[in-house]
């Protein structure tokens, strides 16, 4: 009985674990809330977003282990679905960790840090 008991224990775990939110390009992608244009990765999950300004119309916030590390330096592979998905980054005005895309007019911002990242839909160009 013991090693019954065991046994669906540690199944139980490795279920757990292997359902985690952890960054995986083979996962995949999938639209973003609030751009449908705009891919995240499958297995991130929303948290309450920043408030919008003047600059930011709509905003998503998201939480996925692995997306960024201490630096804020985003997964190469997720950088590359973006530009796959038609996104063009406006290099020059990236600032530090926060990118920006534009694609038919629309400007959208990712913002990645540690275990979490932010999109968000810009309502005018990024400039200061």
């Amino acid at each position: 009985m013991k090693q019954l008991l065991a046994l669906l224990f540690s199944t139980g775990v490795l279920i757990v674990a292997g359902c985690s939110n952890v960054y995986s390009q083979e996962d995949g992608y999938r639209m973003a809330v609030i751009n449908q244009g705009f891919p995240v990765p499958k297995n991130a999950y929303e948290v309450k977003p920043e408030d919008c300004t003047d600059e930011i119309s709509k905003a998503a916030k998201y939480k996925l282990q692995g997306i960024g590390d201490q630096d804020g330096n985003p997964p190469a592979h997720y950088l590359e679905t973006i530009e796959e998905w038609g996104w063009t980054e406006l290099v020059d005005e990236r600032r530090g960790t926060i990118h920006f895309y534009e694609k038919n007019g629309k400007i959208m911002s990712l913002n990645i840090h540690q275990d979490v990242f932010d999109v968000f839909e810009m309502t005018s160009n990024p400039e200061s």
